[in-house]
C-alpha cells in the first residue's frame, strides 16, 4: 500500500505528516508443509483466497526524499482450501486478520508529472477469529515477516495526491487443527502482493 510525501511539504507544508485512504487489494500466492498425525502429506497444498479491504496509510517525511511509511487495512476475511492431494476436503477453514505494514521509501523526486518511489521493511498479520472447516479446532498464530514497495503518487492541487503502489510480502504462518481427531498441522507461506489506490492530504 502506498502515497508519498511530496519534497515541497517541506516549503509549502508546516507539517512533514500525511495520510491516505483507498482500497487494498490482496491476491495470496501459498504454498505449505503439510502433516497429519505427524506424518507429512505428500503432494498436500493450501490455497487461500483473495480480498480488497479498506486502506489507510499514515506518512512521515524524514527528508525530502526518504518517507516512513505505516499501513493498516480492515480486517481480511479469506477461506483457506485444500489442494493437490487435499483437493477432495474442500474448504479447510476461514480466517480474519488485520494487516500491517511498515516500511521506509526513497523517492529521487519528481519524474515528470509523478513522483516515484521505493523501499521495505516489516510486515506483521494479527489473527482475529478463525472458522472451522474441514478442520476442526482451527487456529492460526500471528504472522512477522518483511516487504518490499513500490510506487508513484500524482500530485494535484492543494496538497492532495492519488498514489499507487504494488507490495509485495513475505509472511509465513503456522496453521493448526484436527482432523477426524488427527492432529493437523500446516507451516503456510502467504506472500501476498499488495495493491494500494488512495488519495492522500499532505498536511
Amino acid at each position: 500500500m502506498s502515497a508519498g510525501v511530496h519534497a515541497q511539504a517541506f516549503t509549502n507544508s508546516p507539517s512533514p505528516w500525511s495520510i491516505g485512504v483507498g482500497a487494498v487489494h490482496l491476491k495470496f500466492h501459498p504454498s505449505a508443509d503439510v502433516s497429519f498425525a505427524g506424518n507429512p502429506v505428500p503432494g498436500g497444498a493450501v490455497t487461500v483466497g483473495s480480498d480488497t479491504v479498506l486502506g489507510v496509510e499514515i506518512g512521515y517525511a524524514v527528508t525530502p526524499n526518504w518517507t516512513a511509511r505505516l499501513d493498516v487495512g480492515s480486517p481480511v476475511e479469506t477461506d483457506f482450501g485444500g489442494a493437490g492431494t487435499l483437493s477432495p476436503l474442500g474448504k479447510l477453514g476461514s480466517v480474519k486478520g488485520g494487516p500491517a505494514i511498515l516500511t521506509m521509501t526513497y523517492s529521487p523526486g519528481m519524474l515528470g508529472p509523478i513522483r516515484p518511489f521505493f523501499g521495505g521493511g516489516l510486515t506483521y498479520l494479527r489473527v482475529f477469529s478463525t472458522k472451522d472447516g474441514a478442520v476442526q479446532n482451527l487456529k492460526v498464530d500471528d504472522g512477522l515477516g518483511t516487504a518490499l514497495t513500490i510506487g508513484a503518487d500524482w500530485p494535484l492541487s492543494d496538497g492532495y495526491s492519488i498514489g499507487f503502489s504494488v507490495q509485495k510480502l513475505f509472511l509465513k504462518v503456522k496453521a493448526t487443527g484436527t482432523a477426524g481427531g488427527a492432529p493437523v498441522r500446516a507451516d503456510v507461506k502467504l506472500d501476498p502482493v499488495v495493491t494500494f489506490l488512495s488519495l492522500r492530504k499532505q498536511f
